[in-house]
């Protein structure tokens, strides 16, 4: 069952995928940013939405789109015009996200999407190989082939940090002066 599952979702992915080329963007510069992400405990959800919450309180258009890898979004997960959640309740039978807002999500042009996850979820990767954004960033090494720029970091790394960490190497990338 799980090579059919695969083949639909590669299939899928294929008649799906954009063309992407890569635009290399400040963060302090960016207009529109995504950020995914996956929630484990109520601290995860905590540590996130204070990443949320400071870029958003820069004016700029911020989306967070969270994954639970689990049947129910939990009570915490406060759904936002602008933050969204959705679980494995919301996944079609092949593992493709069926939520409305997640396809609204991967088809925004983000100037920056923002891997928050720490580990390799399916439904996130799916979302980065379909997204529209012009630059994807992450810290997740297997997840190395849907990043145009991996900021590698120690594992324990608070969220703050690696948000830290981006800006500076987007700004250095992009020539932007601190």
């Amino acid at each position: 069952m799980n090579f059919i599952q695969r083949h639909f979702l590669k299939r899928y992915i294929k008649e799906n995928q954009q063309v992407r080329n890569p635009e290399v963007s400040s963060l302090r510069d960016a207009k529109n940013i995504g950020i995914l992400c996956n929630i484990t405990t109520e601290d995860t959800y905590k540590d996130i939405y204070a990443v949320f919450s400071r870029l958003q309180g820069t004016s700029r258009n911020v989306w967070l789109m969270g994954y639970i890898d689990d049947k129910a979004v939990p009570f915490y997960c406060i759904q936002q015009l602008s933050a969204d959640y959705f679980c494995n309740k919301d996944l079609n039978w092949y593992g493709r996200p069926e939520k409305v807002q997640i396809k609204d999500f991967y088809n925004m042009e983000f100037d920056v999407l923002l891997d928050f996850s720490h580990d390799v979820f399916e439904p996130i990767r799916l979302i980065m190989e379909l997204s529209r954004a012009k630059l994807i960033i992450g810290s997740e090494k297997r997840n190395l082939k849907y990043y145009d720029l991996l900021i590698q970091t120690e594992e324990d790394i608070s969220n703050m940090e690696l948000l830290k960490n981006i800006s500076h190497y987007t700004n250095q990338l992009s020539g932007t002066q601190l």
